[in-house]
């Protein structure tokens, strides 16, 4: 996910990072900041600084604000971080807990909400604004279409973890078709098939 979003980024952009705490807003940054160039041990949460500042303002990539708003009573509360100067910048704006500054931000702002699923999944809604979608990328981010599982004949949501399956064990049983050689496939196959392949 961080990589499909870090090609449809651009300087300036403002993210929104909901979720509750231990969702992984911060290691989702971690792993943001390192397809721009950041070391993932550089990144760290700033919940007691507010921001953290990565990158150089003249580097290839750019810089990453990353803000981590739990703290702050308000918006008022920014002027002191340079919140100006940091908004309308080419920093890439990362904001954990934005609905404590919501008048702040601007509305097209991405939105990201995390959901903590289990200890070892999440899942991540996105709503974009709609002039991203001429970035390239777009595609890799653009939300997931309901759908058919394939195997059950049963309606399957786009956020729905096992997409485009129903459920795990829909997911597993396609899998053992797979391995047993019992998988049909819903057209012929054609030449370019074979050639992509090689």
């Amino acid at each position: 996910i961080a990589d499909d979003l870090a090609a449809v980024l651009r300087r300036g952009d403002i993210v929104r990072l909901e979720g509750e705490m231990g969702a992984g807003k911060t290691t989702f940054v971690r792993l943001l900041a390192q397809r721009f160039g950041i070391a993932p041990n550089a990144v760290s949460s700033p919940t007691f600084v507010i921001m953290n500042i990565y990158g150089k303002e003249d580097g290839d990539h750019p810089m990453i604000a990353h803000l981590d708003c739990y703290r702050l009573g308000d918006e008022s509360e920014l002027d002191a971080l340079g919140w100006d100067r940091i908004i309308d910048g080419d920093a890439i704006v990362l904001i954990e807990w934005p609905e404590r500054i919501d008048e702040a931000i601007p509305g097209d702002a991405l939105r990201i909400m995390i959901d903590h699923v289990d200890e070892t999944s999440r899942r991540f809604r996105f709503e974009i604004p709609s002039h991203w979608e001429d970035r390239a990328g777009f595609e890799a981010i653009r939300p997931r279409p309901d759908t058919t599982c394939p195997v059950t004949g049963q309606p399957v949501s786009g956020d729905c973890l096992s997409w485009p399956f129903a459920s795990e064990k829909a997911r597993m049983a396609d899998l053992n078709a797979w391995f047993n050689e019992e998988h049909v496939i819903s057209r012929p196959i054609e030449q370019s098939d074979i050639e992509q392949g090689e």
